[in-house]
This record gives C-alpha cells, structure tokens and sequence, in this order.
C-alpha cells in the first residue's frame, strides 16, 4: 500500500532552525514533514566550508515490490516514462540499506533504474522507500550567493567548489567552479543579461541551475570580495538516518570533504563514526583524522582542530600527537550545516565504506 503525507502543518521553532511540522490528518498513515532554514555568512576574503542541511521533499514513498542490482519495481505505481531520469534520488528508508541515496537513471510506469555501483540494492525489496528530487544550485540558492551577480566572470567575488571525493589525494580537490553570472543567450543566439549559475571552463552563457549537489558531500564558498556574504539553506530537514561513502586508496592518504544534510549542531561522539574510521591506539602513530575548518581564517585555511578516535574516546591532535591530557571530547560540537574533511590513512586496497549517522530532532520539553 503507498504511504501518504499529510498536508496539515504548524508552526514550530527549534533552536536557531524555524521549522513546519505537519499534524496527522484525519484516517490516513502519516508521516511528518519538516522544512527549516539555516541562515549561514561567508566572511570577506576567506574559504567557508558547508553541506546542504536540508532535503527536498518526497514525490513518492512506498515499499518496494522487487529489487536487483540495478532496479527496483513498485507494484501498484504508475509513474510517466522516465519522469524521474535525472535529477531524482532513490533514498532506502529501511533495512541494511537504510538511508542510502542511489542516482535514477531512468525508469517504466512501476519501475526505476538505479546507478548501483556495489550490486547491493537487492537488499532494498520489501523494504521502504522514496523518490527524492535531487537539490540543485538554483533551488538551493536561487539568487546566488548573498545575492550577488557577478560582472566579470574572469576573476567573481564569490565561488562555490565541488570535491572530488575520488581523487585520492591528501588536500581539497575541486571537481567543478561554479559562480553567479548574467551572460546568457536568448532563443534568437543573441547574448543577453540574464542571472543564473555558470561553470568555470563552460560557456559563459551556459546555465548551470540544474546542477546536482549530492547528499553527503561538502562545497567550499570563497568570497574573495571585502564584504561579508548572508545568505540562507533551505529545504525539508532529513530525520532518517543518512549513509555517506567515505573513500580510501592504497596510494596514500585520501581527503573526504564530507557533511551530513542536518540543521543543527552534532557532537562528535554522536556521529557514529566510529564506524568508518580506525582507531588510534599510540599517541604517536595516529590513523585516521577529522578536520574542522574555521569560517573566518581566509582562503586555503589550515584546520581549527583536527580530532582522532583514540583508545578512550575522541580526543585532540596536535602536532601529529595525540593530546591524551584532560577529558576525552566525544562532547565537541560540529557546526551545523558545515563540512568536515575526513582524512583516511593508506589502505591495502583501494575500498569504499558507508559512515551511517542517525539523528534526530532534540526534545522541546
């Protein structure tokens, strides 16, 4: 049977995040939508480091039918031919593949094809799940950033990096250079003023508003003008668990910008990452690290404090060595809405891991 969301809400507050909670509806299952806003700066002449905080909400949810590597079917669905080819989600709400997100490439009137790399989506029948719209540059800022367009495309006040998070390399690794431009072309060829998102490298008048930021992945904002930039996420909070890959490679060590899609603060302790990272056992022979990046310390920022999971809990490295002096740090709050890198140490073989993190909204009483 499909399950359906009501569409009755109300006003809720929590913490810094403003949020609607839906009510149940009358005679029906229902599940509970949250939308919030994260209002988040960019500071004048510096690199901020950030993660979409937020979904978009579900155009579908129900349990699936069948599923191998590769598809999935929903009896009872009729979706129109290939309505969710790109740009839409797979995300699996339960089982062992509980909130893992899979790209559709294509799919039937009951049935979605799915980018599955690992073969594992079998484990996916009987289980929930949804289709996603993916989030893009233009809906997640629509206006740019701090509403700014840019003039000159040769050197924009304000950038946002992807990471290519397979690069295997010890340092950020962009993978696309986005800006917000006015350079476009009408439907008679002719170049015109019209704002949206380019690409570096791209034509100047291609638009680049249907970009897909993946769930998981961190971005870097670079404001390299003398103001500050405000701007804000948005979108639907994701309260189910959420399972981000974290690469390592046998060529060294390997970077991960990371960040998983909540609206408030995380402590480390509380990140379940325990489970993709190894454990330090000497002060000196530290493994596996996480890196958090100030807001404020200019462009190509060295860490604020780089975290490793020692014998007795999270604690601080400094100059290579574990800090093993004071409390353990399981406590430390990660900020909201912001990227971390993850620095996985040489592995024997090249291998892909799943970081699992469950969350969910603090109580209110």
């Amino acid at each position: 049977m499909m399950k359906k969301k009501s569409l009755a809400r109300s006003f809720l507050a929590i913490g810094s995040v403003c949020c609607l909670v839906a009510t149940p509806g009358s005679g029906q299952e229902v599940y509970s939508s949250i939308i919030g806003a994260v209002s988040m700066t960019a500071p004048a002449g510096s690199d901020l480091y950030l993660t979409p905080s937020f979904n978009n909400s579900a155009v579908f949810r129900s349990d699936v039918t069948s599923a191998a590597a590769g598809s999935v079917t929903f009896s009872g669905a009729s979706f129109d031919v290939d309505a969710y080819a790109g740009g839409h989600h797979l995300l699996v709400e339960e089982g062992t593949l509980a909130g893992r997100i899979f790209e559709i490439t294509a799919n039937t009137a009951t049935s979605l094809t799915i980018s599955d790399p690992d073969s594992e989506l079998a484990a996916a029948a009987d289980q929930l799940a949804s289709i996603i719209p993916a989030l893009t540059l233009g809906e997640m800022f629509p206006n740019g950033l701090g509403g700014k367009v840019e003039a000159n495309p040769g050197n924009p006040d304000l950038i946002l990096f992807s990471n290519d998070n397979s690069a295997g390399v010890e340092g950020f690794a962009p993978e696309s250079i986005y800006y917000y431009g006015d350079i476009a072309k009408n439907e008679s060829d002719e170049i015109v003023s019209q704002p949206g998102w380019r690409k570096v490298g791209a034509p100047l008048w291609e638009s680049h508003d249907s970009a897909v930021l993946p769930v998981g992945e961190g971005f870097v904002v670079r404001n390299n003008s003398g103001m500050d930039a405000s701007f804000f996420l948005f979108g639907e909070v994701m309260v189910s668990q959420v399972q981000i890959p974290i690469s390592s490679k046998s060529a060294g060590s390997t970077d991960n910008l990371v960040g998983v899609p909540r609206p408030l603060a995380i402590a480390i302790g509380d990140m379940g990452l325990d489970s993709v990272v190894s454990l330090t056992t000497a002060p000196d022979a530290v493994k596996d690290t996480v890196r958090i990046y100030p807001a404020d310390a200019g462009k190509n920022p060295s860490p604020s404090v780089v975290y490793c999971l020692y014998s007795d809990g999270w604690r601080a490295v400094e100059n290579g060595a574990v800090v093993t002096t004071g409390d353990v740090l399981d406590g430390a709050l990660v900020p909201a809405a912001s990227a971390v890198v993850i620095r996985k140490v040489a592995t024997t073989e090249d291998e892909v891991v799943y970081w699992t993190n469950t969350w969910s909204l603090p109580s209110q009483s």
